[in-house]
């Protein structure tokens, strides 16, 4: 993980694409050239008529989806630090949201339900370029949150806003308008605001079977992204005055998904970005060969139809604020010393700087910070480095961390010592959670045990990480390098008394 951060933390993206991202962002204002497509009638694409294309929901046949809509690195631990600039969107350390160790499903998901049938003529569907990027290699990076930012979960009434806009559903009206063709999809979202409960951005999801989509949301500017196309940006279609960047991929293992995406400015100043997996859109008649990509593409822009035509849009204002927002408390320490201060924390943390990072060529380097938010977490994490070498305590309050158990007489779900490099094909199954990262009760902590959890570090030494369980309920998570078995259990040892 060190190298690969390291290699991250050195890339960045060239001027050109930078421009790019901001004259997508821009809107109209871009001097980019557009293809120019003829504007769409909002009301003469609900039609019935001959010639006319004739699309519908189909059932999916029970089929489960069997990859993430973006795959991504699962390597996220902490709480790091929030970089420099609070403000800044983007860090080369993946930050969990605060209180998101172990973030439950989120409530309010629905099943649409619509009744209107609809048929559409293909010429009023947008005509979106949607440029092939299935071998473009993409930037991959992690976001920061700013201090206190927090998520709601959205219910069926804020997401049916969204879309019908203030007054909500018609009377009579569907659970969601039918163009866009999310009837038996079950839909989810959950609202993102910043620590003065203002929102940020909001992200809608949405599943039926193999089929699946992401809508995110943001005021003011096209959602963060953690997966940059360095081309993507190149190629912009018009519609209805608003640019619209489209991109397409085959993916999964048996190529047999297909990946299309849209961003956009609306002409009310919302950042959108749609991803759909595949499409629950059939056709009878289709222009072409009507291949699995040209329905996730259609599918794709019928949203797009949706979101720029007059009378439909996008409406986020009864979600600009919070009705609660959570108290929080973020500190940041220089010294032990300070952090000690925190009588909350200080039962649980080293009463001396690790032997070897005290004096480390006068280039020592510490780093402490607490973090509270009501309902959601309250941890002080330290951490002292050199080089490429870490100490990290961190100290979690308040049953905000889920540790895994471990059984001292079963050493099969923790010692390291049995099982070889690489572990993915060595530890059995059942244990991989464990033995990736044990917790121990206070009464079972020994030298032995430490001695257990030890393996080579890519540095050179050792490095030890385990997690330790108080009687009160405070877990204490340890991640050390370059220590001793012994010099790793005198610092837990004082903290069991």
């Amino acid at each position: 993980m060190k190298q690969y951060k390291s290699y991250m933390d050195r890339q960045e993206i060239s001027p050109a694409v930078h421009e790019n991202l901001l004259n997508l962002e821009a809107g109209k204002k871009s001097a980019r050239p557009w293809m120019k497509y003829g504007a769409l009638a909002a009301c003469a694409a609900l039609i019935i008529g001959v010639g006319a294309w004739r699309l519908t929901s189909s059932d999916p046949g029970g089929q489960t989806a069997q990859d993430a809509l973006y795959p991504g690195i699962k390597d996220c631990y902490g709480p790091g630090e929030i970089p420099p600039d609070s403000a800044g969107q983007f860090a080369a350390d993946c930050i969990p949201l605060p209180g998101d160790t172990d973030v439950a499903e989120p409530g309010g998901s629905f099943v649409v339900k619509n009744r209107t049938f609809v048929e559409l003529i293909s010429p009023m569907i947008p005509s979106i370029l949607y440029q092939d990027i299935t071998d473009r290699p993409e930037t991959a990076a992690c976001r920061a949150y700013n201090p206190g930012s927090f998520m709601v979960d959205l219910t069926k009434e804020d997401i049916q806003a969204i879309f019908w806009g203030p007054e909500s559903v018609p009377e009579g009206g569907d659970d969601l308008p039918c163009t866009l063709f999310w009837s038996g999809y079950t839909v989810r979202g959950r609202a993102l605001y910043d620590g003065q409960g203002q929102l940020m951005e909001l992200t809608i999801w949405g599943e039926n079977g193999r089929y699946d989509f992401e809508l995110e949301l943001r005021l003011g500017g096209l959602p963060i992204t953690c997966c940059i196309d360095m081309d993507r940006g190149d190629k912009i279609s018009e519609f209805n005055g608003v640019q619209v960047a489209g991109w397409s991929k085959v993916f999964g293992r048996n190529g047999d998904h297909y990946i299309c995406g849209s961003e956009f400015m609306t002409k009310n100043d919302i950042g959108v970005r749609f991803v759909n997996r595949n499409s629950s859109v059939q056709s009878e008649h289709v222009p072409g060969e009507d291949t699995d990509l040209e329905r996730a593409q259609t599918f794709n822009a019928l949203f797009v139809l949706q979101a720029l035509t007059e009378g439909g849009g996008l409406h986020l204002d009864h979600l600009n604020t919070a009705e609660h927002v959570p108290a929080w408390r973020e500190e940041s320490f220089s010294t032990l010393a300070q952090a000690r201060q925190e009588a909350d924390f200080s039962p649980y943390l080293p009463t001396a700087e690790p032997e070897g990072y005290s004096a480390y060529a006068g280039n020592k380097e510490f780093y402490g910070r607490l973090s509270y938010q009501e309902g959601r977490s309250n941890d002080l994490f330290v951490r002292w480095s050199r080089g490429y070498d870490n100490v990290e305590v961190c100290v979690y309050r308040d049953g905000y961390y889920s540790c895994n158990l471990v059984d001292p007489d079963n050493p099969a779900s923790y010692d390291l010592r049995l099982y070889e490099i690489p572990w993915c094909d060595s530890v059995p199954k059942e244990h991989r959670e464990t033995v990736d990262r044990p917790a121990f009760r206070v009464e079972d902590m020994s030298l032995s045990i430490v001695e257990a959890r030890g393996h080579v570090h890519d540095t050179g030494g050792l490095t030890f990480d385990f997690d330790v369980l108080h009687p009160d309920g405070t877990v204490v998570s340890y991640r050390c390098d370059g220590l001793t078995a012994a010099q790793v259990w005198a610092m837990v040892e004082e903290t069991l008394r």
